[in-house]
């Protein structure tokens, strides 16, 4: 059986999107069928052009944005969420993970803490089990930043920070949360 992801984002500096086609790579690498989607691409968040039931697997990925995600991330997953009843909701046997890149001046990967914890909320909403998150650094200004935590971020999410995210994909692909769903 051919196994399906579902990725969408939101990106305005490409830094999320680049997260995103490497996640998107290591899914397609395994063998899976994979749909990506940056959401602040003329995408109508009431009436995406995906439907979540379609996909085995869900990614939801922001730029954090004073320590939260994008509207348009979390709004294309709220909408299609509220329409059922409020009931309580036991997410699984599907699973996902969110992502985030962000500067991190001040307080470095805590800055993303808040944006992750809400894209994990919005995923388990429409019933896929969170299974993990993922944030790096991305540049978001073109000057020098030696006195920020992560120092001179200019040049990320770089090959490493690409990496680890393949790594962290692979890792969740091969977990028993997924290999269960299956």
């Amino acid at each position: 059986m051919n196994k399906k992801c579902l990725i969408i984002y939101s990106s305005f500096t490409n830094n999320t999107e680049k997260v995103a086609m490497r996640i998107k790579e290591t899914f397609e690498k395994k063998g899976w069928t994979c749909d990506s989607f940056n959401v602040e691409k003329n995408i109508d968040v009431e009436n995406p052009p995906f439907n979540y039931d379609d996909y085995d697997f869900i990614c939801a990925g922001s730029a954090v944005i004073w320590a939260l995600p994008s509207d348009k991330v979390v709004n294309v997953m709220r909408i299609q969420s509220r329409k059922t009843a409020y009931n309580k909701i036991v997410p699984g046997p599907k699973c996902g993970i969110v992502f985030a890149t962000y500067g991190g001046a001040h307080l470095g990967p805590k800055e993303a803490e808040a944006a992750l914890k809400l894209l994990e909320i919005e995923i388990e909403h429409l019933k896929f089990r969170c299974i993990g998150s993922f944030s790096c650094p991305g540049k978001y200004v073109n000057h020098d930043t030696p006195d920020w935590y992560h120092g001179d971020i200019r040049n990320r999410p770089n090959k490493d920070d690409l990496n680890r995210a393949a790594q962290f994909i692979e890792d969740k692909i091969q977990s028993k949360e997924v290999m269960a769903a299956a």
